[in-house]
């Protein structure tokens, strides 16, 4: 059993983004293209909307990340890594910001899984290959304040948790128009 309030790695934080994904991939099997593009009454994204927001989401974490070097991370930055990876985080934070607005070019469900699957593997693969010290660094998210490298591949997975309840939503929804 591992310790809640150990540190997290490296490798468990890229544990997280692919396991993260792999659910979030479940999520839309068998949804139709028609069910992919519909968007209910009352929700701000369809199922296709919200895996772009992910995968843009995805994207813009890597390019932040290969973008270094960064600053040194100040030792008042250091947090607890599990507070970044718990729904309360999400709950705290208010209404998410338009930081990766979909535009809807993720036109069907194929594009969606070769988007999303790309994004995680772009990010996987940065973090596998890269030389730097994930924790020795800081980089500020626009409203969390500043992660370390490790912080933001948790922030990924828990970005792309925090979703899997809408796609629930969606498909549930999505189900009975397509009915």
């Amino acid at each position: 059993m591992t310790n809640p309030d150990a540190p997290h790695t490296r490798a468990t934080a890229l544990d997280a983004v692919r396991r993260s994904t792999r659910s979030f991939l479940a999520l839309f099997d068998g949804v139709s293209d028609r069910a992919w593009r519909w968007r209910p009454a009352g929700e701000e994204w369809s199922i296709g909307q919200t895996v772009e927001h992910v995968v843009l989401s995805d994207r813009a974490i890597l390019a932040r990340l290969a973008a270094l070097p960064a600053a040194p991370l100040a030792s008042d930055a250091a947090r607890c890594d599990d507070a970044f990876i718990s729904d309360a985080m999400f709950r705290s934070a208010g209404p998410a910001p338009a930081l990766a607005p979909p535009k809807g070019r993720l036109a069907t469900r194929a594009h969606g899984i070769a988007a999303l699957c790309g994004a995680c593997d772009g990010l996987v693969a940065w973090a596998s290959a890269t030389d730097a010290d994930l924790r020795g660094f800081g980089l500020p998210h626009p409203i969390f304040g500043t992660f370390d490298g490790v912080q933001w591949l948790l922030f990924a997975a828990a970005h792309t948790e925090n979703h899997a309840a809408q796609l629930r939503t969606l498909r549930e929804h999505a189900g009975l128009a397509a009915s």
